[in-house]
């Protein structure tokens, strides 16, 4: 009997055991898959984020010209000192050179369910600034319409909208710089184009409603239209592309002063109606892009075509670029009062300066024209590329180069004797420097070594249009100036 009953003990506490054991595996196993499960859902996460980017480091060597200039694209280092320039001009065909980081760019993206958010800035030794910062979000319906809202690319052209990490030159081409700084704006965007795969899908609509202020604060309750319709096809070895384009603005008029071209001198109108309007910023633009693939290697020409209004001021043809913040250091005002139970009352009120204080000169309209071709080659499979880039910019059309700076006629100068006389603004005004158009040759050569390192090597040459009568120190154009620019640029993209 009592053999019996310990065999009934450890029987139970054998049976305990294993069904304690199963219990035990039950639980691993349920902690084990929440793992997994946790883990796999941090993967999807870390899925829908990127972080991508690059980084130029280049050294510039640019020649100085006869008015102590250099090159516009020479965009590295502090520019040269005096003893530089000075050297220059007694030695013409001087240079200076300098190092530096052109671009160090890091981009974060985040997308999930048809939904991207993008933060991107540049950093190099010049400081650290926003490039872009938007939402966009493609219809879940039909994946026709993409709506952007923030900080991001112009939608004009093709130049705009192309990588600077995979661009063949160093810089856009000068009518792109001239006439959208810092290429992006704050504001709004649709865009219409077909799923991949469909017939439609060769089309893209971009229309954009935009500040008009670069990449600064929003100042005026007028916004500016920018539209970009691309047709883009392909074959297994040849791929092509046209677009065209339109921007029709606006810049804030702070007098009532407006010039435009008459008999090659700006005349003014005054209308008292002018003051606080807005001057037409208008642009049309045409771009095509073209690749065949061959023995050869792969052959790329683009090229666009520009032309429209620009007002700027008499001094220069470049848009307003807001892209700055408010004053650093706002002005504060502390108020101390005596209350009527004897006690001070103090008071602390802060005033900043916004960007549209910027604005204050006259208003300048220009007709011009400008654009870009260039020509890419790989030398067949090789990691090798060579390329020309012809571009050009005219900020005055109406008028020819020998009348840029030329006298006001006896005729002008009595009207505008009279109107001083009269305390009316001043008639008639002689062009400038910034009327003179440019154009620039450019030849380069890249080396790709892997896919995440390239170097270049670019040697520009920029000419000028002359004119004779244009001849005072600082503004001497009675023959081609010389500001040649070469460019050493090594690049890791990640």
């Amino acid at each position: 009997m009592k053999l019996k009953s310990t065999a009934i003990i450890a029987l139970g506490l054998i049976m305990s055991a294993v069904a304690f054991s199963q219990e035990e595996k039950v639980d691993s196993l349920n902690v084990h898959e929440q793992r997994i499960t946790s883990l796999e859902d941090a993967t999807l996460q870390s899925k829908k984020l990127k972080f991508s980017g690059y980084i130029q480091t280049e050294w510039q060597s640019s020649q100085i010209d006869v008015n102590g200039n250099a090159s516009q694209d020479m965009k590295v280092g502090a520019g040269a000192n005096a003893a530089e320039k000075a050297d220059a001009i007694a030695t013409p065909g001087s240079s200076f050179n300098r190092f530096g980081v052109r671009r160090g760019r890091l981009k974060a993206t985040y997308t999930d369910n048809g939904c991207t958010g993008v933060v991107y800035i540049d950093a190099t030794e010049k400081g650290v600034v926003l490039k872009e910062a938007y939402v966009a979000a493609l219809d879940p319906w039909a994946g026709i319409l993409t709506l952007k809202g923030g900080i991001f690319n112009k939608p004009f052209g093709y130049e705009i909208e192309y990588s600077s990490s995979s661009r063949e030159s160093p810089e856009r081409s000068r009518v792109i710089q001239t006439l959208f700084p810092n290429e992006r704006d704050l504001g709004g965007m649709i865009t219409l184009q077909a799923p991949k795969g469909t017939p439609w899908s060769v089309l893209k609509l971009d229309l954009g409603l935009l500040s008009g202020n670069a990449i600064g604060l929003d100042s005026k309750s007028k916004k500016d239209l920018v539209a970009h319709l691309n047709y883009t096809n392909s074959t297994p070895t040849f791929k092509y592309g046209i677009g065209a384009s339109m921007y029709n603005g606006y810049v804030f008029q702070p007098t009532r002063n407006v010039y435009s071209i008459v008999d090659n001198v700006f005349k003014v109108d005054s209308t008292s109606t002018n003051k606080n309007g807005f001057a037409n910023k208008q642009y049309y633009g045409l771009d095509a892009q073209f690749s065949i693939a061959s023995v050869a290697g792969l052959t790329t020409i683009r090229g666009e075509y520009l032309f429209g209004t620009q007002p700027g001021s008499g001094s220069s043809t470049k848009s307003n670029d807001f892209s700055i913040s408010p004053a650093a250091s706002p002005t504060t005002t502390t108020t101390s009062v005596l209350g009527t139970d004897g006690k001070t009352i103090t008071s602390t009120s802060t005033t900043v300066t916004v960007p549209s204080a910027v604005i204050t000169s006259d208003a300048y309209l220009r007709k011009f024209t400008g654009g870009y071709i260039q020509l890419s080659q790989d030398i067949a499979d090789t990691k090798h590329t060579i390329s020309v880039k012809y571009d050009f910019y005219d900020p005055n059309a109406g008028i020819s180069k020998d009348n840029i700076g030329a006298a006001l006629t006896a005729d002008q100068k009595a009207e505008n004797t009279a109107a001083t006389a009269a305390k009316r603004p001043t008639t008639y005004v002689a062009t400038n420097k910034a009327d003179i158009a440019y154009s620039t040759i450019g030849f380069g050569y890249m080396y790709r070594m892997n896919n995440n390192v390239k170097f270049m090597v670019y040697y520009d040459m920029p000419l000028n249009e002359t004119s004779a009568a244009l001849t005072t120190a600082g503004s001497d154009f009675t023959s081609a100036l010389k500001a040649n620019l070469l460019t050493v640029r090594m690049q890791y993209k990640f």
